[in-house]
């Protein structure tokens, strides 16, 4: 009977969820439905005093939008419930004491005034930082009497001396450890909360987990866990450390350097679809020269054998570039329905006023909306753009640069000319993007100017801005009588500058 395969990703709630998670998250649900098989979400709320109110159901919105939902989770239950761990407290309890009772572990009733003279002194003495094992002699009658008086003791996994224990990577192969510098860690803390090394264990063997993907900074941990399957008589499941991101200049992907929260790509305007694509693309592609795909590829084509695990470089001008691409292939009713989306997720997370103009713009003149974005479309990096590049599109009054406006010439000569073009638009019959060009190239010739002067001035005259999309379609866009209209006001403008 074929296995079947299932994975899980078991993020803490203790703030925004981290792109890392997602990350994470991917890879597990790609192999999981490749094979047919099941995702899981575990959370990992044992740390109490870092649990942050809220963050939990911020986990399941992040897999939400990302539509990497896990089959089973606390709000999917399944048949390895409690899916939190902090609900599974006697499970850990229950295995502590079974070590406990194969002597595969003990009672440590050390302060932490003890502990921390302690390192000091393996630090001044050059020695790696290790629990000396002050308590694991004690008698069981010893340590029932101080637990019975209400000493408080937390319980230690007891490590075997003189070993080497073996950690099988898929992708790294065998990593061998020397027992003598693997630590006696906690795995019980005195307020009958596990610390990660036994509840990641028991919960894995529990929720009959098989392949078990996280972060290579646990991989100095492996040794522990794979001593704690030993210890239990549980086959270790499938083993694979992923490595770390890195910001540009190689140092870890974290708070201090870049952005780590997923909630801020979002809010920025990246698109999901890119976003997966960009975090898959870290370590893995379908094809040596594809650097865009789907989801749908990557669960036919993926295999963990394929993962580059040099450390990946967060990259975010690739990222932005990928985005624009998926901008870029949208239909625009596809696209309008994402801004949408964006705005009003936004409006609701922080009450942005950018992102509250747009929704206003798309409530009260959607066809314009969709007009404008489709002529901004092609220009468009990220979501949250679309108030810079639309605004001058719905500006009842333009924000004129008098430079902008004058190209060099006198204010009364672009008065003038201001004028006199207007006029000759206003008559222009057929408005064809021929005639219309035509029509200021031969009025430009009649002053003398470069041809670039006028144009760039009614660029200005029309939006206020320096880079748009080509001007007639500009023009077409806004109508023929607003465009005239912009025209006006910026004569209105300069004539306001000479009075």
């Amino acid at each position: 009977m074929t296995q079947l395969i299932r994975t899980r990703v078991a993020p803490s709630p203790t703030g925004y969820p981290h792109v890392g998670t997602a990350f994470q998250a991917l890879l597990n649900w790609v192999y999981a439905h490749k094979h047919q098989g099941q995702f899981v979400l575990r959370i990992e709320d044992t740390d109490q005093k870092r649990a942050v109110e809220g963050a939990e159901q911020v986990i399941y919105q992040a897999l939400s939008w990302l539509e990497i939902e896990p089959d089973e989770s606390p709000k999917h239950l399944g048949d390895y419930g409690p899916y939190r761990q902090s609900e599974r407290l006697k499970i850990y309890q229950q295995y502590a004491q079974q070590l406990i009772d194969q002597d595969q572990a003990y009672y440590c009733f050390c302060s932490p005034t003890r502990l921390a003279k302690m390192r000091k002194q393996q630090q001044q003495a050059d020695q790696p930082p290790k629990y000396d094992r002050h308590c694991c002699g004690l008698s069981k009658t010893e340590v029932a009497r101080r637990l019975k008086n209400g000493e408080k003791a937390v319980i230690r996994m007891k490590i075997p001396n003189d070993q080497q224990i073996i950690v099988n990577d898929l992708l790294r192969g065998k990593v061998e450890f020397d027992s003598n510098i693997v630590d006696d860690q906690v795995i019980l803390k005195s307020d009958g909360f596990p610390t990660y090394h036994l509840a990641v264990v028991v919960d894995d063997h529990l929720m009959k987990i098989t392949h078990m993907l996280r972060g290579e900074e646990w991989l100095s941990s492996a040794p522990k866990h794979v001593l704690l399957y030993q210890y239990f008589g549980w086959s270790v499941p499938v083993m694979i450390h992923s490595p770390t991101l890195r910001n540009p200049d190689k140092s870890k992907l974290s708070k201090r350097k870049g952005n780590t929260s997923l909630w801020w790509y979002r809010k920025q305007g990246y698109l999901k679809e890119a976003l997966l694509n960009f975090l898959a693309l870290l370590v893995w592609k379908p094809h040596e020269d594809q650097e865009v795909f789907t989801k749908e590829e990557m669960v036919k084509n993926f295999a963990w054998s394929q993962l580059n695990f040099k450390a990946p470089v967060f990259d975010v001008a690739k990222l932005q570039w990928l985005n624009g691409l998926y901008l870029r292939k949208k239909s625009l009713s596809a696209l309008v329905k994402e801004v949408r989306a964006w705005a009003e997720w936004v409006v609701a997370q922080d009450d942005q006023a950018a992102a509250k103009q747009v929704l206003v713009w798309l409530n009260k003149q959607p066809s314009l909306f969709k007009k404008a974005l489709g002529l901004a479309q092609q220009r468009l990096k990220l979501l949250k753009e679309i108030p810079e590049l639309l605004g001058f599109y719905f500006a009842p009054e333009l924000d004129y640069d008098q430079a902008d406006l004058l190209q060099k010439h006198s204010v009364k000569e672009m008065i003038q000319a201001l004028t006199i073009i207007k006029q000759r638009l206003a008559k222009l019959d057929p408005w064809t993007a021929e005639s219309w060009e035509q029509t200021i190239r031969d009025y430009a010739d009649e002053l003398g100017w470069k041809h670039r002067d006028l144009f760039m001035a009614l660029r200005s005259a029309v939006t206020a801005e320096r880079f748009t999309p080509p001007l007639f379609a500009v023009m077409q866009v806004l109508g023929r009588t607003k465009s005239l209209q912009r025209l006006e006001q910026a004569s209105q403008f300069l004539q306001a500058v000479v009075s």
